[in-house]
């Protein structure tokens, strides 16, 4: 299909939406519809032996993932991607997790075609997702991407169940993200990209990125990443005509005092591949730019990365099986930072000079980035970041069957797990929050805890045959511990897998308990003496009846373990 008949078929379906005329901001440009898109592939599975196109899993909309893959031999369907993907340097992309940015989408195709044709190396494995939201991009219309230039008509941000795929890598709500563990985990590339297209200031930069946050990375990988292979992108990049930035974090002011790097946490695609010691990159191109040459420039970085890693596949195995070693030795993981403002690079950003003038709809003053005045200023940029909570790895997890959602996703991404034969006491750390605070609003589907504090104590608990036991030194471990601990920055606590413990489930009578606390002061002189330091420190509570049983209630063995105690134990 030439592109004159592509942007007739653009502006047919406008109209046939009812959309009004195409203004600057709305530019033509053509994405394949999802049909389509799926169509194209198998038309080149279809003329290459060296690639094919799979269905994957399930997806929330009811059409499976499908996953193109290609390689330097002949692809085999009998052979399980396991197979396929054995002693090779494997770089998975995945395309349309948010369908109306669709410049991978487009661009990944003529990138396949070329490499197909070109003969991709032996031992060389690319994997492409054609649209991970499969539900978002059959909603398709001109109007969700309000600042965006073209393309004419494009999907939805939201999944068939309106779920933000690039929040779920770790909640899992959606089948799409179960689909994308097993492929995931069956490939373990090397590489993984996300294609996307930012909002934000505006600049003169056709792509910017995000690499996975160096201080996330274990020291193999960071020196690979950071020291070799990102300033061999930029550069390439530069000499292909689309110069990179690092991806412009900030949002309603202007870049020029400088900005931080995107962190990105376990909920996200590249912070969840990097749990799993997968370097990732995440493209994004300015919404401002035409739509071709936003995918001209996501196209010449898939060949950008697709050669460089070409070359270097022996360096990316060993730098990741160093990290593997390195991971394995660590006591400690960190498992929540925040950016380290003493420490920043210097930047030569090109944008553009910007002004506040008078708005046209209220008494405000709006900004607007003045085109005619090109300028390229020196920004701190604050790439590196900071620990702030680290935990100690014990010798075993142990998680009750019961939270069987908890379990379902651990074994999803791979996770070796030892069941109890019988009922078995055991002595270890069990871990209580204080009370917490969550989101006020539901965020994805859930109400995140936003704040947790956690008091540690030996207790010697009763576990049930079946309960399981989880030794974090395995391959999945930083996975185990960035969802094991509750107060990692993407636990399962935060994404109330167990917010069931903060609810107390037995009480007591005032006028009951009356008596038997007296009993209980009585019978215990340390409890007394604690309560009567309480009544002292709390004068107006002590004067109430209610306050002072609901005290001694809380000190005295009628008061439930279970409250707010974290379900999963600590051998240390």
């Amino acid at each position: 299909m030439n592109k004159v008949w592509r942007s007739f078929l653009g502006i047919v379906l406008l109209l046939s939406l009812g959309a009004g005329p195409l203004t600057g901001q709305d530019a033509p440009g053509y994405t394949p519809p999802y049909p389509e898109l799926i169509a194209q592939y198998q038309q080149l599975a279809a003329a290459h032996p060296e690639a094919q196109l799979r269905q994957v899993g399930p997806t929330d909309a009811g059409r499976p993932l499908q996953l193109f893959v290609m390689g330097g031999a002949p692809v085999s369907g009998e052979l399980p991607l396991e197979s396929l993907a054995q002693d090779k340097t494997v770089l998975l992309i995945n395309n349309g997790i948010h369908p109306g940015e669709p410049c991978g989408i487009n661009a990944s195709l003529p990138y396949a075609r070329q490499w197909l044709e070109r003969g991709l190396p032996q031992d060389f494995l690319v994997a492409i997702i054609p649209a991970y939201n499969v539900g978002g991009a059959l909603n398709r219309g001109p109007y969700s991407r309000a600042n965006q230039r073209g393309p004419a008509a494009h999907g939805f941000r939201g999944n068939a169940r309106n779920l933000d795929l690039n929040r779920d890598f770790i909640k899992a709500d959606a089948r799409n993200t179960m689909s994308f563990y097993r492929l995931f985990h069956a490939l373990d590339p090397h590489l993984f990209v996300d294609t996307h297209t930012s909002n934000g200031a505006d600049y003169r930069y056709t792509m910017t990125l995000i690499s996975t946050q160096a201080d996330k990375l274990m020291p193999a990988q960071r020196e690979l990443l950071y020291q070799k292979l990102r300033p061999a992108l930029y550069q390439d990049m530069e000499n292909r005509g689309w110069p990179m930035i690092p991806y412009v974090n900030v949002f309603g002011r202007t870049p020029q005092k400088g900005y931080a790097a995107f962190l990105e946490t376990p909920r996200y695609s590249t912070g969840y591949t990097a749990l799993h010691h997968c370097l990732g990159f995440v493209t994004e191109t300015h919404m401002l730019k035409p739509f071709a040459d936003r995918v001209a420039s996501t196209e010449a970085f898939l060949h950008s990365l697709t050669q460089w890693a070409a070359r270097h596949g022996d360096e990316l195995e060993r730098s990741r099986q160093k990290a593997r070693e390195q991971t394995a030795r660590a006591h400690y993981q960190n498992i929540a930072w925040q950016v380290d403002s003493n420490q920043a690079d210097t930047l030569s950003f090109k944008g553009y000079a910007a002004a506040r003038i008078p708005s046209k709809l209220g008494p405000y003053q709006r900004l607007q980035y003045q085109k005619d005045q090109p300028r390229t200023w020196p920004i701190p940029w604050y790439h590196r970041y900071q620990a702030t909570d680290s935990a100690r790895l014990p010798r075993y997890y142990v998680l009750p069957q019961a939270w069987r959602e908890v379990v379902r996703r651990l074994k999803a991404n791979g996770v070796a797990m030892q069941r109890l034969e019988k009922d078995t006491s055991i002595a270890l750390t069990s871990i209580y929050l204080k009370p917490g605070s969550w989101a006020r609003e539901p965020y994805e589907g859930h109400f995140p805890l936003r704040s947790i504090a956690t008091e540690e104590r030996p207790q010697k608990r009763l576990f049930l045959a079946g309960d399981y036991l989880i030794a974090p030194r395995q391959q999945a471990q930083r996975f185990i511990v960035h969802t094991m601990e509750p107060r990692a920055t993407d636990s399962y606590l935060r994404w109330n897998f167990f917010d069931a413990i903060f609810q107390q489930k037995e009480h007591f009578s005032p006028y009951v308990f009356e008596e038997t606390a007296a009993q209980l002061l009585k019978e215990n002189p340390a409890l007394a003496e604690d309560f009567k330091q309480w009544q002292s420190q709390n004068p107006q509570e002590a004067e109430q009846a209610y306050p002072s049983l609901k005290w001694i209630y809380r000190h005295s063995p009628y008061y439930e373990a279970e409250h707010r105690r974290y379900p999963v134990g600590k051998i240390y």
